[in-house]
């Protein structure tokens, strides 16, 4: 998967607002797949580009809300009996944050609503003529099987054409724990379907963690926390490397920057209403 670099990435994310206004907000995969077969580049100045790119920057906005949202809320859950599903969160949030980085340099790991795939890179990065490739069936680098495993085949792949843009604290971002692309979604895994490795991630938490310090977390969740951090911080800086500027967060109850509804977004908390369901009767 090939990549824009980082002043191409400025082009491409700050599209004039005369191209945001005239393009209507859709989900993605429904633009794709209304595509004609025969369209396998979108070219600058065009609708079809016009309209994936106001789209998926979009996207970018709101998948870096809900990369922190899941964090913050992931440290609301440290607790033994939530510490599987807090490290489901945690992934979800490197999830978010992974599609926003790839978003924002062009790229795109997708599917259809009939669960057929879509993968959009660069052809031509250049600014004023750039050019994304639609690939409507593409193999991963390592052959991935399974959505979230493909995702992070070809993240991890495109990946290293963007290190050198990366803050050297946060360039480990754009590699995977133990060197294994899969990691995270094997560990995800584990711990959401099968009940010996949920209940194993509870006990290691309630032997390990100390509720006064959020360093004492061990084993895969904390593994999956610092991957989680990291990626969220690299896709905000990129966001204002590149001038992120989008209203794609309108409607939540909040103005301002993106960044500011996003941090009062994240931040919100929540009703207290435990008395009100019936969990007294469980």
């Amino acid at each position: 998967m090939r990549l824009l670099d980082l002043p191409q990435a400025q082009r491409f994310c700050q599209p004039a607002s005369s191209i945001v206004s005239a393009v209507g907000m859709q989900p993605l995969r429904d633009f794709h797949e209304a595509l004609p077969k025969n369209v396998m580049l979108l070219s600058e100045g065009t609708n079809h580009f016009n309209i994936h790119q106001v789209n998926i920057l979009a996207s970018v906005d709101q998948w870096l809300l809900f990369a922190t949202a899941h964090y913050r809320r992931a440290i609301d859950m440290l607790v033994p009996a939530s510490a599987p599903w807090t490290q489901v969160t945690l992934y979800y949030a490197s999830f978010f944050a992974a599609n926003a980085i790839l978003g924002m340099f062009g790229g795109w790991v997708g599917q259809t609503r009939k669960r057929k795939q879509i993968i959009v890179d660069v052809e031509h990065g250049v600014p004023g003529t750039q050019q994304l490739r639609i690939y409507r069936k593409l193999p991963s680098p390592n052959g991935a099987n399974g959505s979230h495993r493909v995702f992070w085949d070809f993240f991890y792949d495109a990946a290293a054409s963007i290190t050198a843009w990366a803050p050297t604290p946060l360039a480990g971002a754009l590699t995977p724990v133990n060197s294994d692309f899969a990691w995270a979604i094997t560990e995800r895994n584990d711990v959401n379907y099968d009940m010996f490795s949920a209940w194993e991630a509870a006990k290691r938490f309630h032997g390990t963690f100390k509720p006064s310090k959020l360093a004492s977390l061990r084993g895969p969740l904390q593994l999956q926390f610092e991957a989680s951090e990291r990626l969220i911080q690299l896709a905000l800086h990129f966001a204002t490397a590149v001038g992120l500027a989008t209203n794609a967060l309108a409607g939540c109850g909040h103005t301002g920057t993106a960044g500011q509804v996003r941090r009062k977004l994240a931040a919100q908390r929540p009703p207290q209403l435990v008395t009100q369901s019936a969990f007294g009767n469980f």
